[in-house]
């Protein structure tokens, strides 16, 4: 690389380097990179070759984007400490130019999840156990409606990797918008889909809560085209508080992997997010009102027109999908009889008697035995042949 054209931006680099070489202690380093990172910004901004960009159009992804002023100063302090010498900076800086893709991590909290071991669960999406994520979420995040979001301590975060290509244009807004729309891989409608199979996978591997409702943007941090740090963006949910449950990784890993070879996944979907919605309920009543249609979404799915003696055919099928004797088999019918039974007091009175005996907890247990053996197989079963003792396939 011919250095002599770049030479204004190697001398300014070399300056900044025998500062930093002074340093000795890290608070001293903190307040003089505070002090410095935008000065060294405006220096690089004025030398070829980082002068042909100090403004651009910089894309965040799925249709975003900004007018920014390039962070040259802190993008090169972070060379600098990591021992790269002014004129490898000045040829990383012109890698990225002609690259012109940039790498972000989109962040979720997941609430709910306190997962034993970081899990990978496919290329590009990891599931991590960090202690009081709400530093790393809340520093990403911004305010919004002015209030924080509040995170619980060890609550889960979903990692989801993107690329965005091109990362920036040279030129003003409407430059940028005449020139055509950046590319996201994936984008935010199959990252979405990954979030709804995360939390269908987390709710049959726990008994609690889950959510998801709040994510941030992390560019990567050594690229210099990447922006956006700290778009967030949420959906609403039931706020109340939602204390994490241990759950195994490897479950999680079983439950998302089976999830999109299942048949029919559209109605055990509902099915999971009605179990879901139960265990946020505020009331034993609306508790049993969504276990039973997540009962109901799952063991009635089939083309039958005569719904007649629902409850019947619900503990029947329950009974004969997971009974492995008669014994058990009879008790799974009486207790799923049961719920059905609150599940239609909740829908018709708006209360649960003191006649009902059931036990909400154990019913949860039940329904998620029921969705999660449905899963496994792969497909809803041939009722018919279930409960006259075949296999239902």
């Amino acid at each position: 690389m011919d250095t002599s054209e770049h030479s204004d931006a190697i001398q300014v680099l070399r300056a900044t380097a025998a500062e930093l070489a002074d340093i000795h202690r890290a608070s001293d380093y903190g307040f003089w990179r505070q002090d410095n990172t935008t000065r060294l910004t405006d220096a690089l901004a004025k030398a070829k070759p980082f002068s042909d960009t100090p403004w651009v159009w910089m894309f965040t992804g799925d249709g975003g984007g900004c007018s920014t002023r390039v962070g040259f100063g802190e993008w090169a302090v972070d060379m600098l400490v990591g021992q790269h010498s002014p004129e490898s900076i000045v040829a990383a800086y012109l890698h990225e130019l002609q690259r012109n893709e940039a790498t972000y991590t989109e962040v979720s909290p997941a609430y709910g999840v306190q997962v034993d071991e970081r899990c990978e669960l496919e290329d590009g999406v990891t599931l991590v156990p960090t202690p009081g994520p709400e530093v790393l979420f809340q520093r990403l995040a911004h305010y919004a409606m002015y209030e924080a979001i509040p995170l619980a301590t060890d609550t889960s975060v979903l990692l989801q990797t993107f690329t965005v290509k091109p990362a920036f244009e040279i030129g003003e807004y409407k430059e940028a918008l005449e020139s055509g729309v950046s590319n996201t891989t994936p984008p935010m409608k199959l990252r979405d889909d990954v979030r709804k199979r995360v939390r269908s996978a987390c709710l049959l591997a726990s008994s609690g809560p889950v959510e998801l409702p709040d994510r941030v943007l992390r560019p990567k941090r050594e690229e210099l085209f990447a922006g956006g740090n700290g778009n967030a963006a949420s959906q609403p949910f039931s706020r109340r508080s939602i204390s994490p449950f241990p759950v195994e990784a490897k479950k999680i890993k079983s439950y998302f992997d089976l999830l999109p070879k299942f048949i029919g996944l559209e109605s055990l979907s509902r099915a999971i997010d009605r179990l879901g919605r139960s265990r946020l309920a505020a009331s034993q009543v609306d508790h049993a009102l969504d276990l039973g249609v997540a009962a109901e979404i799952a063991l009635m799915h089939d083309n039958s027109a005569d719904n007649t003696e629902i409850s019947h055919k619900i503990a029947s099928r329950a009974a004969w999908l997971l009974g492995r004797s008669s014994e058990e088999r009879e008790s799974i019918f009486v207790d799923m009889k049961e719920l059905y039974r609150a599940r239609s007091q909740a829908v018709h009175k708006g209360t649960l008697s003191s006649a009902v005996s059931l036990d909400l907890n154990s019913a949860d247990g039940l329904v998620t035995r029921v969705l999660s053996t449905i899963l496994r197989r792969g497909k809803f079963p041939n009722w018919t042949n279930l409960i006259l003792g075949g296999s239902g396939e």
